[in-house]
């Protein structure tokens, strides 16, 4: 090999359906290989005795090996031809905040509950406000 082949420029994302079904090939090997690595990481860990704590070096195969999923689902978010496509998911943030705003929903229908009374918020999942 050459040191032009590691200056040579990359392709074009432009250049059509090709380069897009070779990510795509790309990522899914990728991803198998990280299923591999997964696989063959809990079988080492279901080897060990009970009580026994797994060693550094298996820590840190495993803190290489979340990163790389991490990249991999980027990689996945950030496929061609996702672009234009309607987004539903959402965002971390506002999953976080979705969270918290369900946890509180849940600790102030649970406070209810604890003290015998019936929620004045919105309606149960089976279209009552009230519990009785």
């Amino acid at each position: 090999m050459s040191d032009d082949d590691d200056d040579a420029p990359a392709l074009p994302v432009a250049k059509g359906k090709r380069l897009s079904v070779a990510r795509k090939a790309v990522v899914t090997r990728l991803w198998r290989a990280a299923q591999r690595q997964l696989d063959a990481h809990e079988a080492r860990l279901d080897e060990l005795p009970k009580g026994a704590a797994a060693s550094e070096s298996e820590a840190k195969a495993l803190a290489v090996l979340a990163r790389t999923v991490r990249e991999l689902v980027a990689l996945d978010a950030t496929a061609p031809g996702r672009e234009d496509k309607t987004n539903d998911d959402l965002s971390p943030a506002a999953g976080l905040r979705h969270v918290a705003e369900l946890r509180k929903e849940l600790a102030r229908r649970l406070e209810v509950i604890a003290a015998g009374g019936s929620s004045s918020g919105p309606a149960a999942p089976d279209g009552n406000s009230d519990a009785s």
